[in-house]
């Protein structure tokens, strides 16, 4: 159910399109186009895209899906030529579901990753000192029992 509220959603934003610039995406995620153009070079871009000439494009179900997952899977391939809208017959004037940002995720998910690189960096650093600590010990031992004779 709110899956197909998030695509009806981002299909208004498109303008019934079933391809989102990087510009709409930017609105809806929030990371700024350059930003997205640098993470997409770097082959980090969580979102798959589709080069159509030197533009790209987002298809709104990878943007549903990582919205409401945080990741995605490779998508369906989207039809060129968008299907015709389906016409639904409004039986009166319902308050409209919101649609939940969930856009805060890809940020978590960024934030997490450099505290989980961070946080293998200074277990690496405590085994060495460990290591350290037990190296200078045993010198220290070695020193006291055979003491340096001039």
């Amino acid at each position: 159910m709110v899956d197909q509220q998030l695509i009806d959603y981002l299909r208004s934003k498109t303008k019934g399109k079933l391809l989102m610039s990087p510009e709409q995406l930017a609105e809806e995620i929030g990371i700024p186009t350059k930003q997205q153009s640098k993470l997409r070079k770097e082959g980090r871009f969580p979102i798959p895209f589709k080069n159509i000439g030197r533009l790209v494009y987002y298809s709104i179900y990878d943007v549903a899906d990582f919205l409401l997952n945080g990741e995605t899977a490779p998508s369906k391939e989207v039809p060129q030529k968008a299907p015709a809208p389906i016409v639904i017959k409004k039986k009166g004037v319902k308050p409209k579901a919101h649609v939940q940002d969930l856009s805060h995720i890809f940020m978590l998910r960024a934030f997490a990753q450099s505290l989980e690189e961070r946080a293998m960096t200074m277990l690496s650093l405590a085994e060495n000192l460990k290591d350290y600590a037990s190296k200078k010990e045993m010198m220290e031992s070695f020193n006291r029992q055979f003491p340096i004779k001039h």
